[in-house]
């Protein structure tokens, strides 16, 4: 992976992280600075390969813990959605929307 692409990544994951005050949005899972890299990821709600420029937006992107992130995968995986983890749930939990991201992720 190039360095420009580690760079967008890395400040991706800081907003998500940041806005989420280092917690999981899906069950309230508490983590800390030291340990989030390994306890949280950044979802990208809507899928990467389909935003502008990746969707490297916070407007696109929500902290989970392991478990939640595979809730929230079933949908890029065309498997059943638990409830509250399809793409405009979890855009209504962040207060964003596909459109709201997809704008912003064409800046």
């Amino acid at each position: 992976m190039s360095r420009s692409k580690q760079e967008v990544r890395r400040k991706f994951r800081a907003a998500v992280f940041a806005r989420d005050e280092l917690t999981c949005r899906g069950c309230g899972y508490a983590s800390t600075p030291e340990r989030v890299e390994e306890e949280l990821d950044a979802h990208h709600i809507t899928d990467r390969h389909e935003m502008p420029n990746g969707g490297y937006v916070a407007e696109n992107g929500i902290s989970l813990c392991a478990a939640c992130h595979q809730k929230a995968e079933a949908h890029h995986c065309g498997d059943a959605v638990p409830p509250g983890f399809a793409p405009a749930e979890l855009y209504a939990i962040i207060g964003s929307s596909e459109e709201t991201a997809r704008a912003a992720s064409e800046d």
